[in-house]
């Protein structure tokens, strides 16, 4: 029989159980690790107060934290990671506050989702999405997310734009790159004006020549700080369909200038 762990008091418990009877916060899969032991002996530590966060949202740092693989420990309510991890940290803290939506009642009719097969990650990026659309929600004993019935249909449709978010992510691959600020709005300033170019005439030579390699670095980037992550992915696949477009023997006008268009379009929202 597998074991459940409690994140904050390393408490064990048998996997029915679905949170610690001392702290209240949801259990973890994953055996914490004591604060002594996050980094070496002469690695400095940085320490989060977070008694006032909610048990749900440490319990999604908790997630987070671990999905990206940085080492913590937790004292209680207080986190305990590398200082070298701080800037790392910093940006999940906000991703966690972010998603610690509103409770739900328990008086409420409510309805269930099930979440066995999403992946923790995908879960995260779920509620995020809840929390941001200000929408109240729970996790029951056995994993369900459960909602109010009056918000199924909203539900529904943040579901279908985070799984297909997940599914342009997966066939695209992580990225690799960063880019941000000034550099980052000049690129997405000259992607659009060669995406443009190629629409009015889709065998320029030197637009051709330019996009190809700033399609490529376009479609390797992370989500920039500030952009809604499934606006970003579809960005990234316009990117790859015309990098692939451009580089393809058999390209045609047509071909060329749909993909052109499709990146223009996804692209004007942002620049």
């Amino acid at each position: 029989m597998s074991s459940m762990y409690c994140f904050q008091c390393a408490r064990e418990y048998i996997e029915e159980v679905a949170e610690c009877s001392e702290c209240g916060v949801g259990l973890v899969e994953e055996k914490p690790t004591p604060p002594d032991e996050v980094g070496g002996p002469e690695d400095p530590q940085v320490a989060y107060e977070l008694y006032e966060w909610s048990f749900e949202a440490r319990r999604m740092l908790e997630g987070l934290l671990t999905s990206e693989g940085i080492p913590h420990g937790w004292q209680g309510a207080v986190l305990i990671v590398l200082e070298a991890d701080e800037d790392r940290v910093d940006a999940l803290t906000e991703q966690a506050e972010i998603a610690d939506g509103p409770i739900l009642d328990d008086d409420v009719e409510k309805i269930g989702y099930d979440m066995e097969e999403w992946s923790a990650e995908a879960q995260s990026a779920l509620v995020d999405a809840l929390g941001l659309a200000g929408i109240a929600h729970m996790f029951s004993a056995e994993g369900e997310l459960l909602v109010s019935e009056e918000n199924e249909d909203q539900v529904d449709e943040i579901i279908d734009q985070v799984t297909e978010r997940i599914a342009i992510d997966d066939s695209l691959g992580e990225a690799t790159q960063v880019l941000e600020g000034l550099k980052l709005n000049d690129l997405l300033g000259e992607v659009r004006t060669l995406a443009n170019k190629l629409v009015k005439n889709s065998g320029d030579a030197k637009a051709t020549l330019a996009m190809v390699k700033k399609a490529e670095l376009l479609a390797d980037l992370k989500t920039p700080f500030g952009f809604d992550s499934r606006s970003w992915s579809r960005i990234r696949l316009r990117a790859t369909e015309m990098s692939a477009t451009l580089t393809d023997e058999d390209r045609d006008e047509e071909t060329v200038t749909e993909a052109a268009a499709g990146l223009s379009e996804e692209l004007q929202e942002v620049v």
